[in-house]
């Protein structure tokens, strides 16, 4: 019989080679259950169509059909690797079983109306959305197989390129989203000739980028974060990682837009308006509270983003008490012309009758709950449904926070009928 000293060293000894046995096999098995996605654009200066592709390696047909929504006017010369077919607007590609490669042409330039842009490769940068440049799909694959995705930008000789996603082995763009097997990338690129200014607040590893010369005050843009991001992370669950910032001139739109990650302001904007509202904290706020609305009731998106940017610039001190009621009573006097909220793109005076709809209610919450909630509890309920809202269910979910305080009656006055126009009882 062995001494009990090498009866200790060889139970060790075989209780590792089977953890390495055992890691082995399931590495082994992770892998042949994996596929692998390459997004690619190459861009060309001062050419608004680009060339892509997507690129696919897995093994044994996990995925096996991809339908693409690909209209013909912005996706066009579809070739690559298995079956190749399109239907209207519809693009079916059926992969090889060991993987193979798509690639396509995709006008990226879009104009928001004459001469003015929300997409566009100028002679000397480029900024676009991912979602302009690979189309949503439906997939096909085997139940339990997983996915992973990368990003290549391809720039012409010199360009520099900033996109949402953290950089990865050979300087590829690592695109991570656990809820979908799709994982294409969506958000704000931008590549060319850029300045780019970085920093890390509240967790969170913010850049900001623009053209060269293009007058956008980036460290105007990452102060007015480092005094607001703070007092909206804290009352938010799911915070990203990441947020980039993206800005550029004409002929780009005079305005911002939020998307995944990212949002764009244009190099011109006031970071702080007049009337005492933020464009670049409006956009990082929808960005951050994203949920659907139903159809005519954009209402509720945009006054929920433009009150809670509001709230936010008064408490962090940005604005003092009294800039923010004039602010509210400038809203109130814009809403008075307001007779329907009903509409697929809010701004201007329906926003502004928003805007007054939700600080009614939120003074209102607090009141019947002795200041437990508030607009910050109600924006929470809306995210973690991830359904689309509309008029009644807000008013359910508002009366359900609104019923842990005492009042006996449970209706709620700041969404009472007469104080949404447009939506008949």
């Amino acid at each position: 019989m062995l001494p009990t000293h090498w009866s200790r060293v060889f139970a060790h000894g075989a209780r590792a080679l089977l953890l390495l046995v055992c890691g082995s096999f399931l590495s082994a098995q992770a892998a042949r259950s994996s596929y692998q996605l390459q997004f690619e654009v190459e861009l060309t200066a001062g050419q608004g169509t680009a060339g892509a592709s997507i690129k696919l390696t897995q093994p044994d047909s996990l995925l096996r059909e991809l339908r693409f929504r690909a209209p013909p006017r912005q996706f066009s010369r579809f070739a690559g690797d298995g079956s190749i077919q399109r239907e209207g607007d519809i693009l079916i590609w059926r992969p090889p079983a060991s993987g193979g490669e798509l690639r396509y042409k995709v006008l990226i330039n879009h104009e928001r109306q004459a001469g003015v842009f929300d997409a566009l490769v100028a002679d000397d940068w480029a900024l676009f959305r991912g979602d302009d440049v690979f189309p949503p799909a439906h997939i096909r694959r085997r139940v339990g197989s997983t996915s992973s995705s990368t990003l290549v930008v391809r720039a012409p000789k010199g360009w520099s390129t900033v996109t949402p996603f953290p950089t990865g082995p050979g300087g590829h763009s690592v695109v991570d989203n656990p809820d979908r097997m799709f994982d294409r990338p969506v958000g704000w690129i931008i590549a060319g000739h850029l300045g780019v200014r970085r920093d890390s607040i509240s967790g969170i590893d913010v850049s900001v980028a623009a053209p060269k010369g293009a007058g956008a005050e980036r460290i105007s843009m990452l102060a007015l974060l480092r005094w607001t991001l703070p007092y909206l992370t804290r009352e938010m669950d799911n915070i990203p990682s990441r947020l980039s910032v993206v800005s550029a001139n004409d002929p780009m739109w005079r305005g911002g837009l939020s998307a995944p990650n990212s949002i764009f302001m244009h190099a011109d904007r006031p970071l702080l308006s007049e009337n005492g509202t933020s464009t670049l904290l409006h956009e990082t706020t929808h960005m951050l509270l994203r949920f659907p609305t139903d159809a005519q009731h954009d209402w509720i998106d945009e006054g929920i983003a433009e009150y809670i940017t509001l709230e936010i610039l008064r408490r962090s001190g940005t604005i003092s008490d009294e800039r923010f009621t004039a602010t509210i009573d400038g809203f109130r006097k814009r809403a008075k012309k307001v007779t329907s909220m009903a509409t697929l793109n809010a701004h201007g005076a329906v926003t502004a009758s928003a805007v007054v709809l939700f600080y009614s209610l939120d003074l209102e919450i607090q009141e019947r709950t002795a200041d437990d909630a508030d607009i910050f509890t109600l924006v929470r309920r809306l995210i973690l449904e991830k359904k689309s809202v509309d008029l009644a269910r807000l008013r359910e979910l508002a009366m359900d926070i609104s019923a842990a305080g005492n009042a006996t009656d449970k209706s709620l006055k700041s969404l009472a009928a007469d104080q949404v126009p447009g939506f008949a009882e």
